[in-house]
């Protein structure tokens, strides 16, 4: 495996086509994936999965989607293990800390091993589908069933502490709380940045991913709940997710695109980022045909298509850049992400856009393997200037980052089967 995968290193980014970009993204994740894998340790009871690079850290949209890219490779005791050691961690009102580390029962949450400055941000809420879906790889529901009051509690944080009743939105402490550290619809993305009030910023920001994953959890627990026997909890979940999904299209879709709002100034905040079509993510049954097909469109825009996939944010956009950041943020003011792609991909998938989808998970592997060859590792997110530029689909960040890159493993083949293996 390791003389084929220098083999097809050689190969210069020009010469190469997509069937040998996909040899090469998967011949590397088979050697590094398991680097992703961790035993139980410290403070961590469970087995669990970390970002490689420089986190050391259990972070939660990182453990969710490598944890699943990574299933039919034996990722599954990991992936739960993940899951139980947030559920674990989650206190009896329901918060847990957006990342578990094995050396410290409240970590920094820093992509800088040496800061010491804690973040106060709450894990997204996907554990409990992150859950789902390693319990149902493993066909083991019982392995959860001790953690239901936990699941529980962290659903109820978010009706306690992130539900603005006037809109029915729920909300973000902060931009890096969502995982998109700097994005432009946070003027001020957290309390890193100097301009930060905790009073006129903090539980401000509402998004279409934060009220995407709710619906999404709330399906898984209807699941859970249906399989251990309580269908009328299942129902009462599965109700509650159509209601955060009502609410969604109501107030966060207009013109063809899913916007963000500030709760706190009761505003509209309409750039253009990725997260305009993060809600086909959830499923086929979020909004009709017509509407996907404005959203994908959108998307098939200049200022938001690049030669490597989907901006993070439009290049139309003042704030627009492809700066090399990883602190005091990850740059998603214009790079392209793995994890955006994908969750995009798929999203086009369920709505029957399979030619726009195959074009993105294409793109995704282009520059996965462009990074290889120029390279020899991965980066966090990728530079989306255009065709031409010196910088274009160069890596940005993080040097020796696995994560949610290997995502590339599986991605075209299975948006070519239209297998969706988020699909709850």
């Amino acid at each position: 495996m390791l003389m084929f995968l220098l083999a097809l290193l050689t190969l210069a980014s020009t010469q190469a086509s997509v069937p040998e970009d996909v040899k090469l993204v998967k011949a590397y994740i088979k050697i590094h994936g398991n680097e992703t894998f961790k035993e139980s340790l410290g403070y961590l009871k469970f087995p669990y999965l970390v970002p490689a690079g420089p986190y050391n850290q259990s972070w939660d949209w990182d453990s969710f989607f490598t944890g699943v890219a990574l299933l039919d490779y034996g990722s599954s005791r990991y992936l739960a293990g993940s899951m139980k050691n947030f559920l674990a961690s989650t206190s009896e009102n329901g918060f847990t800390a957006i990342c578990q580390s094995p050396d410290d029962l409240h970590p920094s949450c820093s992509s800088m091993p040496n800061n010491s400055t804690a973040v106060a941000a709450h894990a997204k809420p996907l554990i409990i589908q992150g859950a789902w879906l390693a319990a149902n790889h493993e066909n083991d529901y019982e392995q959860f069933r001790e953690f239901v009051p936990k699941m529980k509690a962290l659903l109820n944080y978010w009706e306690e502490n992130r539900f603005d009743t006037k809109t029915g939105l729920y909300v973000w402490h902060d931009q890096m709380e969502g995982g998109a550290d700097n994005m432009v619809i946070s003027p001020c993305p957290s309390e890193r940045s100097d301009c930060w009030v905790e009073k006129g910023c903090g539980d401000s920001l509402s998004a279409a991913d934060v009220m995407s994953w709710l619906v999404r959890e709330h399906r898984a627990m209807a699941l859970f709940m249906a399989k251990f026997g309580d269908n009328d909890a299942s129902l009462q979940h599965t109700e509650k997710s159509t209601t955060i999904m009502t609410t969604l299209n109501k107030v966060l879709l207009k013109s063809g695109s899913y916007i963000a709002y500030n709760v706190t100034s009761q505003s509209q905040i309409t750039n253009s980022v990725y997260l305009l079509g993060f809600p086909l993510f959830i499923g086929s049954d979020v909004i009709d045909q017509q509407q996907a097909y404005k959203i994908v469109s959108r998307l098939s825009e200049p200022d938001m298509n690049s030669p490597w996939g989907v901006r993070s944010t439009s290049s139309l956009d003042p704030n627009y850049s492809n700066e090399n950041l990883i602190y005091p943020y990850s740059n998603w003011r214009g790079p392209v992400w793995v994890v955006s792609n994908a969750i995009l991909a798929y999203g086009m998938n369920n709505y029957g856009f399979n030619k726009e989808a195959v074009r993105l998970a294409e793109k995704t592997i282009q520059v996965l393997a462009k990074d290889l060859r120029d390279t020899g590792t991965w980066h966090e997110c990728f530079d989306s200037s255009e065709e031409g530029e010196a910088t274009t689909g160069m890596g940005l960040a993080a040097e020796g980052f696995l994560s949610w890159n290997v995502l590339g493993i599986n991605l075209l083949d299975y948006v070519k089967a239209n297998r969706n293996p988020f699909d709850i």
